[in-house]
């Protein structure tokens, strides 16, 4: 339960385990239905509620008296399907940031890899096999942790970027490819500009640069500026334009009822203002959900891509290779004594 409670206040994704009790599984349930009605109920979205709110009691009957009846069902599809439709699109651009930084870190692991594996010492032997950690190896590592910083940094940063901020990536990726010209003589393959040595690496080191690419468009060319200005008046204009309408809902189910007193309709029905409400939380979070999705590099929202998940296994290069569990409990055990016992 603590866990559970844990989870929730930080906001986090509640997984429900089988295993656990029938009590623990229903709270965490009921801690998903919080977490979805708290993304539901904005400032934005509580707003638009009262003025939306605020318009059907100034149509209602006991007021101004403005009353219209319309087809809901081709206006509900009319309004709900572009900001859908871009919803769609934002969550096939948040793949294809996915896809990409998934090949780069391949592409930048598997080069690193090269280095490890290829050096060979003075002495002629595999620098692989003494298990050392390798003159090369150290460097490239050093140059992806400043390549990885400047990705970060530029991906992450406000929209339109610095110009600055993008040429600092295309510096490290030359230093890259000037480190790997130097490694070439050290990496105990004679044929190395052909088919089994060094030549692989260029390919690889494209693939970084392509990748790299590929998720510059997709956070540098958004989504169609007259789409977004569309769905933003929708969501403002539709539910306030439709006031009359939720005021003849109320009209209009009264009349199935004889024994309804048309009093109580006077400044609307609790039907109308419950279908206003749900027609703008509707609008209002399908449009929040848009707005996180169009840059999800971002690193701030829910649905953004995770930046230490994406960086976690080049903290921890040097610990990789025969004796890397060995490694990495040591290197576990150093950064606890660092922290300091938890209070």
């Amino acid at each position: 339960m603590q866990e559970d409670t844990e989870r929730l206040a930080a906001f986090e994704p509640v997984v429900v385990n089988k295993d656990k009790t029938l009590a623990v599984r229903l709270y965490a349930h009921l801690a998903l239905v919080f977490r979805g009605v708290r993304f539901a109920t904005t400032w934005h979205a509580c707003w638009m509620v009262l003025v939306t709110c605020l318009c059907t009691f100034l149509c209602s009957k006991g007021v101004l008296g403005i009353q219209f009846n319309t087809s809901m069902t081709i206006l509900a599809a009319g309004t709900i399907f572009p900001l859908v439709f871009s919803v769609q699109a934002g969550f096939s651009r948040r793949d294809e940031a996915l896809s990409a930084l998934a090949k780069l870190k391949g592409a930048m692991f598997t080069v690193w890899l090269m280095f490890k594996t290829w050096e060979k010492g003075e002495d002629g032997t595999w620098i692989w096999e003494k298990d050392a950690p390798g003159r090369w190896a150290v460097e490239v590592e050093m140059v992806f942790a400043k390549l990885l910083d400047d990705i970060e940094l530029y991906l992450r940063g406000d929209r339109p970027a610095r110009e600055e901020s993008g040429n600092v990536v295309y510096d490290g990726l030359a230093t890259l490819c000037h480190l790997m010209a130097k490694f070439a003589p050290h990496s105990g393959h004679t044929l190395y500009g052909g088919q089994g040595g060094i030549g692989r690496m260029s390919c690889f080191h494209r693939d970084i640069v392509l990748s790299f690419e590929r998720v510059r468009v997709v956070l540098d060319t958004q989504m169609p500026v007259g789409l977004r200005l569309f769905c933003f008046a929708l969501i403002h204009v539709s539910p306030i334009v439709l006031a009359p309408y939720w005021n003849h809902f109320c009209y209009e189910k009264i009349a199935h009822f004889d024994t309804y007193d048309m009093s109580e309709s006077t400044y609307g029905c609790p039907a109308g203002y419950f279908i206003a409400t749900t027609y703008v939380l509707i609008l209002v979070t399908l449009y929040r959900v848009q707005i996180q999705l169009e840059n999800p590099l971002h690193g701030g929202d829910d649905d953004d891509v995770d930046w230490e998940q994406v960086r976690a296994s080049f903290d921890q290069l040097a610990t990789y290779g025969k004796h890397g569990d060995a490694r990495r409990e040591t290197l576990a055990a150093r950064q606890m004594e660092q922290s300091g016992p938890s209070r």
